[in-house]
């Protein structure tokens, strides 16, 4: 299966948005690592994000594009 924005299952991706604290109680935090599990699902974000693991997160996060980046350095440009 394809990814957008060329991304495959496995690979590690940093968060380059603003921190993020969900009703549920995970967390995202710029500059965060985390692993691509597999496209987004949401009506909204299909063709546009990929869906992302990040550790201590009790679910995966769907993630736009351009709030994911491959190296720390793209997540520190905020």
């Amino acid at each position: 299966m394809s990814l957008p924005g060329g991304y495959a299952v496995g690979d590690k991706v940093f968060w380059t948005g603003m921190n993020q604290t969900f009703s549920s109680g995970d967390q995202t935090v710029h500059g965060q690592q985390g692993e691509v599990v597999g496209v987004a699902t949401l009506e909204a974000y299909k063709g546009e994000a990929v869906a992302v693991r990040f550790p201590g997160n009790k679910i995966n996060v769907e993630c736009y594009l351009d709030t994911v980046g491959r190296t720390p350095t793209q997540a520190t440009r905020s």
